[in-house]
């Protein structure tokens, strides 16, 4: 009897490793790396950022284009009848989503790197397995689900419909993003939100490892996995600016630059991205070990991610947190006890599904 129960539980095991290491293997695939490749990228001891690439520089810079396969899957969302358009985006989401195999990790800021202590202390988190999108959610993704919802559409003042374009990150307000993705679940079956900030974090730093930068080598190289300069952005931005009027510092195109380690694009530049969680500036002292999902209650919420906005020499550093307004409110210049509403094209998401279950394949 001792040996049939060893026997059981050693199959158990086995069968257990073997669906890890199937995982591991589908997620390097899918990110375009080999699985050596994917396995020998660790944190460098200390990363480094170099120059930016400014002025007549950047024309030497290689022209960036999306990969044909991603190209079409975002033409194919945005192009043609309604029911094909959400049967497209059904097939798009669920194949970019990326395993994150759970486990525990120090999250906070370990350096210090960040300098505001709300990314202190270092903290403990045990997380569940969750699959997280290997992209920023898409305006041509977001337009078909308010097309099949008959909501209105997002990005809708004419500063921000100046900037809008299928294939760069979409701006929402926090509900509205979140709104997208439970619809998600619904159209899926699986169960999608947006990712809580330890779940953000614990990707961006593949897996937990001490990334300062989310980026394929945790280095910053200016022109290679970031862009080169703000002087770059109206090279590598689809939406045109003939009266001068834009600026550069403009949306672009997803998916330009490599992804990280563990296949994840986009997540040091081209805006921020919401995450579930509220924000207090002390939650890190007072945080769940398991699964934490920020306070109860709160004004703010945490943003992870870079915006356009910001220099490029911080390029998304892992650990940074940002209290957002959900309502993306602002002062108004007039009269500054008056909010109004602000721009939202920097207020970019990506949703995850929160199961372990081998995700469908099309």
């Amino acid at each position: 009897m001792t040996s049939l129960v060893r026997r059981k539980r050693y199959h158990f095991h086995g069968a257990k490793q073997m669906l890890r290491m199937q995982r591991a293997l589908i997620t390097a695939l899918t990110a375009g790396l080999s699985l050596a490749g994917w396995a020998a990228v660790t944190p460098p001891p200390k990363p480094s950022t170099s120059p930016e690439i400014v002025g007549d520089a950047v024309l030497a810079l290689p022209k960036l284009t999306q990969a044909p396969e991603l190209a079409a899957a975002l033409k194919g969302v945005t192009e043609g009848p309604l029911v094909q358009r959400t049967a497209n985006l059904k097939r798009k989401v669920v194949n970019d989503l990326v395993f994150v195999e759970g486990g525990t990790f120090d999250m906070g800021d370990w350096g210090p790197y960040v300098p505001k202590a709300d990314s202190r202390p270092v903290h403990t988190v045990q997380l569940t397995g969750f699959y997280i999108s290997r992209y920023k959610t898409t305006y041509a993704e977001f337009d078909t689900y308010t097309d099949a919802t008959r909501t209105v559409r997002t990005a809708t003042s004419k500063y921000d419909q100046a900037l809008r374009h299928p294939i760069v990150p979409a701006g929402a307000l926090w509900q509205r993003a979140r709104d997208y993705c439970q619809w998600l679940g619904k159209l899926t079956g699986l169960p999608f939100d947006l990712p809580t900030e330890a779940q953000w974090e614990f990707a961006a730093r593949s897996r937990g490892q001490n990334f300062v930068f989310p980026t394929d080598n945790g280095n910053i190289d200016h022109g290679r996995n970031v862009p080169g300069s703000p002087d770059q952005f109206p090279l590598l931005s689809p939406i045109p600016d003939p009266t001068g009027t834009l600026g550069a510092l403009r949306p672009y195109s997803i998916g330009l630059f490599p992804p990280n380690p563990l296949g994840l694009y986009d997540l040091s530049h081209d805006g921020e991205e919401w995450t579930l969680d509220w924000y207090a500036a002390d939650y890190y002292a007072r945080s769940p070990k398991t699964d934490p999902k920020g306070p109860t209650t709160g004004t703010q919420k945490v943003a992870r991610g870079w915006p356009n906005g910001d220099s490029l020499g911080g390029s998304g550093i892992t650990t940074y947190r940002r209290a957002r307004d959900p309502l993306v409110l602002r002062k108004d210049w007039d009269n500054p006890k008056k909010l109004v509403p602000a721009s939202v094209v920097d207020s970019n998401w990506r949703c995850v599904a929160n199961t372990t279950k081998p995700r469908p394949v099309f």
